[in-house]
């Protein structure tokens, strides 16, 4: 649409507009048409800005981005002091961006493949099992799984308490609500046994104590159960990570991992 148009719709200021638009398109984020004078976004770039289910949305990670911005003074103590952060105490809702920045790759590959990846675990899930998510954040991986599979029963656990309202309300939102809970605990003293499957999607490796995590994990499973683990792929050698992931992977430790 042209900017008078969009400026209309949006009730923007045209002028104000017209120059961000452009920048935009000096940017390669927008494509501009001389001929009409219009803007419009290649679709390449409305899977990254505009498409929340698409693989590659990355709304989330600019929140995040703000978040972090925010979190500098708080972190900058704590580098002199060597005190940490915690995770409420982080501006603009951290835990908001974090789930956001998650959710397109547990919605694209969650339930179509990490799960079938595992031996048994779909047949178990398909049939009626039970399952603790633990590290569940806002819920998303939980309520992902808990609609994919009715028969089955799922609690997500997360120390953060304003977390697991939101989780609650999603599992309601989302229709779920029959098989799938939210309860406030943490890695080591969750509740309940006889999981015939746990998750920790993108969290352990935050917990000040994964040893003990892991140890409290496999006495909550059955004989015959299964831990599923998703973290961020790195190498065990800095030399390994000296590349564009790594810089970004470093980033978020050095801002929010390290410190809480």
């Amino acid at each position: 649409m042209t900017v008078a148009e969009l400026a209309a719709a949006t009730g923007v200021n045209q002028r104000y507009l017209r120059e961000w638009l452009s920048q935009q398109a000096a940017s390669n984020y927008l494509a501009y048409e001389p001929a009409t004078q219009k803007f419009r976004l290649p679709d390449e770039q409305a899977m990254v800005f505009a498409i929340e289910d698409s693989p590659v949305y990355m709304h989330g990670g600019f929140e995040l981005m703000q978040a972090l911005l925010e979190a500098r003074p708080k972190v900058e103590i704590a580098f002199r002091s060597g005190t940490g952060v915690a995770w409420g105490d982080h501006g603009t809702c951290m835990f908001c961006a974090v789930a956001k920045f998650f959710r397109p790759g547990y919605h694209n590959n969650l339930v179509s493949a990490w799960l079938p990846a595992l031996d048994g675990a779909v047949a178990k899930l398909e049939r009626g099992a039970t399952v603790a998510d633990i590290g569940c954040g806002h819920g998303w991986s939980t309520v992902l799984m808990a609609k994919a599979f009715p028969k089955s029963q799922f609690v997500g656990y997360d120390f953060h308490p304003s977390s697991i309202d939101a989780a609650s309300k999603h599992a309601t939102e989302h229709g779920v609500a029959a098989n799938c809970r939210f309860e406030v605990g943490t890695a080591k003293d969750y509740p309940g046994e006889d999981f015939d499957l746990v998750t920790c999607f993108d969290c352990l490796h935050d917990m000040g104590d994964p040893t003990g995590a892991a140890d409290h994990i496999r006495q909550s499973l059955k004989q015959d159960g299964s831990w599923m683990i998703v973290e961020p792929m790195a190498g065990d050698r800095l030399e390994d990570n000296l590349n564009p992931v790594g810089r970004l992977y470093y980033a978020g430790s050095t801002m929010i991992c390290v410190t809480k």
